[in-house]
Parts: C-alpha cells; structure tokens; sequence
C-alpha cells in the first residue's frame, strides 16, 4: 500500500489549525487522539497528541523548545539517538499504518523537520507539503495577546519557523497557502489543493461546503509596519517578506529565499551575540551580589564575634564588682578598719 504524508508547516497563529481542520473535515486522517480545544483556540488545534508530546520531549532533550529564537538543528542533530528515530518511527506505524493518506501538523516540525524526513523516508511513505502562511504582523500580536511575548520575539518566531520549513522542504512537492485566501476564497484554494495534492478532495468539500463554511471564520486585522516600533534587523528582514507578501510565494524564486535565509541567520547570529553579552553581564552582577553577601556575613560573624566578647567583658567586671562589694562590705574589712588607718600614719 503506497501511503502519502501530508505536512502541514506553519508557524503558530498561522492558519496551520484551520488548514488542517479542514483537511479533516474532508476525510484526511489525522490520527487516533487530537489535542482539544482550548480557549486559545476554541476551533481546536487538529495536532496528534502522540506527535506534540514526542516533539516536546525532543526539544527539551535539544535544550530548547518551540518558542526559541535561535533553534539550530545543525547543530544539535547529533543529541538525537536511534532509539528516538525508532520512538517517531513506532508512532507513525502506531497511528497512520493502516491510511493510504494522512496528514501531520504540528509547528514545532518546522524545526524538526529532518527528523521527520529521515522517518517518513525509511518507511517509504511519499511526502508532500502544505505552507500555510500569514501576516507576521497578526501573528506576532496573536503571540503577545496569548503568550506575552514582545513584538520582535514573536516576529523572529516567525521568521525562523518560516524560513526553516521553507528551506527544508525543498526537493518536496509544496503548496503555499496564504490564510486570508483559504477564509475568503476557499473553493478555488479546494481547487488548487486537489490539483497539487492529486487527490479527489473537491467533490468531498462540495458535499460538505455548509460545515467547511461554518467551520472556517473571517475577519483578519490588517496592521501597517510603520505603526509599529520595531528592532533595526527585524524590522529590515520583515520588510524583505512583506515586499512578496502579495505575491504568489509559489513562483518566488529560490535565490530569493536564500537572501532572506542569509539575512534572518546574520540577524540570529547578533541576537545571539546581544544575549550572551547580557547573559554575561548579569552573571557578573549575580558573582559580584554574591561575593557582597558573602562580606555581609563574615562582618555580621565578627559582629556577633564582638558582641560575645563585650558581653564576656561585662560579665567578668560584674563579677568584680561583686567580690569587691563583698570584700568591702565583709567583717574582717571592717574589723581591720583601725589597723589600715595606723599603717596610713605610719606611712605618711
């Protein structure tokens, strides 16, 4: 049985729930246990839980997670062992074995994606790509309303899971999908979906078109650059995509991608850079507190040291106090009295 994959690569907040909510709802299975709704996406988010929880585990074992600006598999590829190739293998088999087609979607794949490659490849299952994409501008405000993430965090969130699907997916057949027009032109995206799918997916969606329709909401915001305040590198790579936003991405050429890629990893690399020099400068802050309470707790011993001595100094001239007044107030002191007086004379 000659099985397909889809994979649906998107960042978060782009589309990439409604894409494959959709696909879904023409009969494109998605696995046997779905994340539920929530009130951050009451639609649903149509991620197989099997796939979310084996690509958190991985991230954590990378020393990342799916929020992180500066994700380089490159570089952390070697973390990964054979046991979690079979792991991803044993979920696929698990959940998509007996579905001559399936789709997968899950943002962080973006950043894992040649994990997945080297996965689907071994089981000899075909691989297509679905692109969603929309406005980072929306997206990034989408992220700070949810996540409390700063404009330009989200910004470059969205330009390293773009760009990273973008590059990886390449040698594969790929779709790109702008959201507005999946909302606001959903039968011919049907078409063109069914066409680059080659799979009789338009006729379901016509039985089906009142769900879809009631399914897929309308009412984008529609923001402007310049009314945002932005860091220098973001907001010069965000221009560059903003230029062919418009556009047909399907026909961008790849030197075009590239430019874009090139300038988003310098930007990367200077972030980086920034980072650590403050990472640096507050761990110099938190040796040199520490070094002061350290001084505060030697002084406040040699306090306490002094304290005990005082009151060790009190005690003892209390004490002589005491013998004193008992020699002076003793009968033989008394008694001696006439003889202290003749020895003054005689001294005198």
């Amino acid at each position: 049985m000659k099985q397909t994959c889809i994979l649906v690569l998107g960042m978060h907040r782009s589309g990439t729930s409604a894409l494959t909510g959709l696909l879904s709802l023409l009969d494109v299975h998605l696995g046997s246990e779905l994340m539920k709704a929530n009130f951050a996406n009451e639609k649903g988010y149509f991620e197989n839980e099997y796939i979310v929880n084996f690509n958190d585990k991985i991230l954590k074992k990378l020393n990342s997670s799916w929020d992180d600006i500066f994700f380089d598999y490159d570089l952390k590829k070697d973390l990964i062992t054979q046991s979690d190739i079979e792991e991803l293998k044993n979920i696929m088999l698990q959940e998509f074995s007996s579905n001559t087609l399936f789709a997968i979607k899950d943002p962080r794949i973006c950043y894992l994606f040649p994990l997945y490659e080297e996965v689907l490849k071994g089981l000899q299952i075909e691989i297509k790509i679905l692109l969603p994409y929309r406005n980072p501008i929306e997206v990034s405000q989408s992220l700070e309303k949810r996540d409390n993430f700063s404009l330009e965090k989200s910004i470059a969130l969205w330009l390293n899971h773009f760009l990273e699907a973008e590059l990886r997916s390449r040698e594969y057949p790929r779709y790109f999908l702008k959201f507005d027009n999946l909302l606001n032109e959903t039968e011919e995206v049907i078409k063109k979906i069914d066409k680059f799918l080659g799979i009789n997916i338009y006729e379901k969606y016509m039985k089906n078109k009142t769900k879809i329709d009631l399914f897929l909401e309308v009412g984008l915001k529609h923001n402007n650059l310049e009314d945002l305040s932005l860091k220098k590198g973001i907001r010069f790579i965000l221009q560059d995509f903003l230029k062919i936003y418009h556009e047909e991405l399907n026909k961008v050429s790849k030197e075009t991608f590239d430019l874009m890629y090139y300038k988003n990893s310098e930007i990367r690399l200077f972030y980086k850079d920034f980072n650590m020099g403050l990472r640096q400068e507050l761990n110099n802050t938190k040796e040199e507190l520490n070094q002061t309470k350290q001084e505060l707790n030697q002084t406040k011993q040699e306090l306490n040291q002094t304290k005990q001595e005082l009151n060790q100094t009190k005690q003892e001239l209390n004490q002589t106090k005491q013998e004193l007044i008992e020699v002076y107030t003793s009968k033989s002191w008394k008694a001696t009295r006439p003889l202290r007086a003749i020895m003054r004379v005689i001294k005198k």
